[in-house]
This record gives C-alpha cells, structure tokens and sequence, in this order.
C-alpha cells in the first residue's frame, strides 16, 4: 500500500502567511487611495492596525478552508470526518479504534475491492475481527493454501485472537470457495546491540543517554512483518550529530544483516550503548 505519511503536500492546501496578506492588502488600498502612503508606514496608525486585522481574520477563514480539504483527504482525515470516508466504503470505524488503524484498515478495505482473495482482503478481514491485531501478512507458500500470519499487539490473548480471526476469515462471502485458510501468531525477533559511542568534543555529556532512549524507540516504529533489519539501519541510529564514529565491538550484536521471515518481527533486546568518550 502507498504510505499516505510520505506523499508531498497536497496543492489544494494552500501556505498561509500573514505578512504577505498584510502587504497585499495595503498594495491594494494604495491603488485605490495612492494618497493613504503617508499613514502606512505608521505601525500605530489605526488605519493599518486596521488592514493587520482584516489580515488576520481572513487567513484564519483561509485557515478554515485548508482544514476542510485536508478532511477530504485519507491521509489528513481525522475523527468523524475519517468515519465518513470509511463509511463511502462501507467500513465503520470499530468500537474504540484509533484514526491511524482506522485509516490503514480503509486503504486495505479499498485494495481488496478487487475482489475476495486479494492479499488485501485477508489482511483487512483480520485486522476487523480483533483489535488486538496489529497487523497481518499473507503468503500462499503452497498453492490452494493462505497462510495468514498475525501480528498482536498483547500475545497473551492469542487464543481468542487467533478465533476470531479464523472465524471471521471462514464467514461467508470471505474467500473464495475450495481456498484453505491457516492462522499463526507471528514470531517475534530480538535485535541485540552492542556499541561504542564516541563523542564530538561539542556533544552534550548525556548524549549516548539520549540515543538509547530514541533507539528502543526507533526499532518499535522500524519493525513490520517480515522487514529485515540491515546493519546500516541501525548505525544510522547511533550515528546521530555529536557522535564522531560507532564500534560494534562484539560480532553478531548486531548482526550484518537481521533477515525476518514473513512472519516475524524485529524487537528490541540487549541494547548496550557505552559512552567511548570524546574521539
């Protein structure tokens, strides 16, 4: 699927900027009154306090109507709006589900209007059976046979995840008939690291403190199903302004290339990060 989150700006939307709206307004009013020159360059004049002020209220209704295009975009729409852009394709948000899983589940819901049997429409079926699924990724190793691997968000509920999933995926009008379908809980994959952090002479002192904080973070917003972690991912990590270079002082921590299978994921395990000093 295309992600919305790497689209350019939309053109319909338009920049805002007050200054340039004051400049115009003024340039305006001199064509039709050349002699109000004299007062216009008078910051307390009233009449230009005047124009700042008409100025101001109409790039807020230009504000306004930027809001409005972008709610008729997938990728800007939020709350109700985003219900009434999953409702024109006939999927209602879930009981507490938020936007951003509810805008993934439209994208799927409008690829998998090719038809049952899309890679699409199985993904999109089990991310609607449970929300306790993350996501979900589809192969067909073998042919007359899905494999739908499942991605949860809390794995002690796999039981009744994985049920609901199967049932959801076995309704009819699901799939195509003579199609088995299994399901499995995906695997996770822990990425261990080990390094040695050296320092610009005009780093913070805590700054190895501070990527290790942002690097946990960054392999949770990373990892997706079957993604492999290569090692230049995670050096481009570590080497953050302030840092002159990165050690990976023990092999295979991490390893030169962190392949996943469709169904794993990456994970975050041993991360240490030792501060080398100033290189």
């Amino acid at each position: 699927m295309i992600d919305l989150t790497r689209l350019p700006p939309p053109a319909i939307v338009e920049v805002l900027d007050f200054e340039s709206l004051v400049t115009a307004h003024k340039q305006d009013l001199l064509q039709r009154h050349p002699a109000a020159a004299n007062v216009l360059a008078l910051p307390s004049e009233p009449l230009v306090k005047q124009i700042e002020a008409f100025a101001y209220r109409e790039m807020l209704l230009r504000g306004r109507i930027n809001d409005a295009a972008r709610a008729n975009l997938l990728a800007f729409a939020t709350g109700s709006d985003l219900d009434h852009k999953g409702a024109f394709y006939g999927l209602a948000r879930m009981a507490g589900e938020a936007d951003e899983r509810y805008r993934s589940r439209i994208q799927l819901r409008i690829a998998a209007l090719a038809g049952n049997g899309t890679p699409e429409q199985y993904r999109l079926l089990a991310m609607s059976a449970n929300q306790n699924v993350r996501d979900a990724n589809v192969t067909n190793a073998t042919p007359g046979i899905v494999n739908v691997v499942l991605w949860l968000l809390n794995p002690a509920l796999a039981a009744d995840t994985v049920a609901a999933v199967l049932t959801a995926l076995n309704a009819p009008n699901a799939r195509p008939l003579g199609v088995a379908v299994s399901v499995a809980v995906a695997r996770p994959v822990t990425l261990n690291v080990t390094a040695i952090l050296w320092r610009e002479a005009s780093a913070p002192a805590d700054i190895v403190t501070q990527i290790h904080a942002r690097f946990t973070a960054a392999i949770a917003s990373y990892a997706s199903l079957g993604r492999s972690v290569p090692l230049s991912w995670v050096t481009a990590q570590l080497q953050q302004p302030g840092i002159a270079r990165v050690e990976f002082p023990i092999a295979g921590q991490p390893a030169g290339h962190t392949v996943l299978a469709a169904d794993e994921y990456a994970v975050a395990g041993t991360i240490n990060l030792t501060d080398g000093g100033v290189a």
